[in-house]
């Protein structure tokens, strides 16, 4: 199409390309109302005209039903205002009637807003996060001191008053202060038994110190400090997540739901009309309780004092290595996939291993491994841990995950920073307190005492990866600098895979140095990568 230089100089503030080629014509979208956006690439699957035509005629239009003409507007941010007037009502009434009313979801994908999420407990935090079709960015506890009392009060605990209420507010003072008084004396300690050694760099050797101090002292935070996080999310996206958030049991839940709901919709008006309470996702929240109870697998034999975690192996494909490389040559090959596995399978060990060698030459140190070795069945492995190192897990959202509800049922980890700094009495002391009044929460409040679960209390989670994600996972969350709890579990799922899968296992890399050596190494790397960063951008 020909544009006059009008048309021209206004596609230019919303499109990145004007003419593009006459192949592979790609450009960037931009200053365009959301709604206004998703509707454009909504329209794509009902015309053959250019994303660049469709603003333009749906753009005349509008103008042309208030009587005004395309050249009357004005150009710049001005034009910007005059597009959500002219432009977006339309949109959201094309939403609406596809994405909403027609159920063409795809269509709310189109738009996306950008969340910050303060003030919030890590509890609503958690459970947010298990969505995995957005990105989330939070407040670290390895390098940020929680030194503000700032708790969540649950308030139906709160009405409830009485001995509830006490247990719920002591559980809070006694971590917390012990929490502000080991951060200060495991701090002191690590710089005395590990003094600064020549060459290395005091910057760097402090952010050392302190992450680990600060990740042995967060075992005594609970999930009732409030933290922050961004949230970039799609429009079908945020509603199911507010929609389950709005059905929850717990006030906060709604509460931070409806919030994210009213500021969301400044932004997307008409996406978010169905997010609202779910009778279904109440009527789960009141029932599966109440089945496990009949069934009597709602609660645990108590374990007090110090217990140790560990990772099982639920299931695996006993065919994995086969079944591996079957899938990597499956896009290269003619023949169905049973023939191919057969092919696989009539190889020598050595041949197999010889195949497998030759695919994963040429990996360099940051390669992903190949996606074919996502096509044999997951792995499901049950990790009992301390809730403050599955925060951190948690993360690997790609997998299926199940946590259960939070308990100080299964005993407390012990970081080994706390024993040898002489803390451990303290620490077992406030933690024993800790549990007999979060039992006293959870008798008449068994949701709302998760929030008074020190992260020290170990939980029960189930993580279902395939095969290419637990290779990740292992090498990532094996490395020295990682915090020893789920450096634990990455090892152990490794040892698991050695043991059903040895071929598969033997190309995953995992670390197993000494962690302050390797935290302290990829922290004054760090520095020298900043250093270089700094340098190229002023050579620039």
């Amino acid at each position: 199409m020909v544009y006059s230089d009008f048309e021209r100089r206004l596609l230019a503030t919303y499109f990145s390309v004007v003419d593009g080629p006459e192949h592979g014509d790609v450009y960037l979208v931009r200053n365009l109302p959301q709604e206004v956006a998703a509707t454009l690439n909504g329209v794509y699957s009902r015309s053959s005209k250019s994303m660049r035509d469709q603003f333009l005629d749906r753009l005349r239009q509008g103008l042309e039903a208030q009587g005004r003409r395309l050249e009357d507007l004005p150009l710049g941010q001005a034009a910007g205002d005059v597009l959500s007037s002219v432009m977006a009502d339309k949109s959201g009434q094309f939403l609406k009637t596809y994405a909403i009313d027609h159920g063409h979801n795809s269509l709310r994908e189109g738009s996306v807003v950008h969340l910050a999420v303060e003030r919030v407990s890590q509890l609503v935090t958690r459970f947010v996060q298990r969505e995995r079709r957005c990105s989330f960015e939070e407040s670290s506890t390895r390098y940020i001191s929680f030194s503000a009392e700032t708790h969540w009060r649950d308030p139906d605990v709160t009405a409830a008053g009485g001995d509830v209420a006490a247990a719920y507010e002591s559980v809070l003072a006694d971590t917390f202060a012990l929490y502000t008084e080991a951060s200060a004396r495991l701090l002191a300690h690590l710089q005395r038994v590990r003094p600064l050694q020549p060459g290395e760099k005091e910057a760097a050797w402090q952010r050392t110190l302190k992450a680990e101090a600060f990740d042995a002292a967060r075992y005594l935070l609970t999930p009732a400090i409030l933290t922050k996080w961004g949230m970039v999310v799609d429009a079908r996206t945020l509603c199911d997540v507010v929609t389950e958030l709005r059905s929850h049991p717990l006030a906060e839940f709604r509460l931070v739901g409806e919030r994210m709901q009213r500021q969301a919709e400044h932004a997307l008006p008409t996406l978010l009309q169905h997010a609202k309470p779910n009778a279904f996702l109440q009527a789960l929240q009141r029932e599966l309780p109440r089945l496990a109870a009949e069934l009597g697998v709602a609660a645990a034999a108590p374990h007090r004092g110090a217990a140790a975690g560990h990772t099982a192996l639920l299931a695996h494909d006993p065919q994995l290595d086969d079944r591996l490389l079957a899938s990597l040559l499956y896009e290269h090959g003619q023949v169905p996939f049973a023939q191919l596995l057969a092919r696989v399978q009539a190889l020598t060990s050595g041949q197999r291993q010889d195949l497998l060698q030759q695919v994963m030459a040429a990996r360099g140190p940051h390669d992903g491994w190949p996606i074919g070795l996502e096509g044999a069945q997951p792995f499901e492995f049950e990790v009992l841990l301390d809730f403050g190192a599955y925060r951190d897990i948690g993360r690997h959202r790609k997998g299926f995950q199940q946590q259960q509800t939070l308990t100080t049922a299964h005993g407390f980890a012990v970081p080994p920073l706390v024993e040898e700094a002489g803390l451990a009495a303290a620490y077992g002391d406030v933690l024993e307190r800790a549990a007999a009044a979060q039992q006293r929460v959870a008798q008449r409040f068994p949701l709302a005492a998760g929030y008074v679960t020190p992260f020290a209390f170990l939980q029960r989670v189930r993580l279902v990866f395939d095969p290419r994600q637990v290779a990740y996972f292992v090498e990532l969350r094996s490395g020295p600098e990682g915090h020893f709890s789920y450096r634990q579990v990455a090892l152990d799922m490794l040892a698991h895979l050695r043991r059903v899968s040895p071929l598969f296992a033997q190309f995953v890399r995992a670390r197993e140095g000494t962690a302050f050596l390797g935290r302290l190494d990829s922290e004054m790397t760090a520095d020298e990568r900043r250093r270089r960063r700094m340098q190229a951008a002023g050579d620039a």
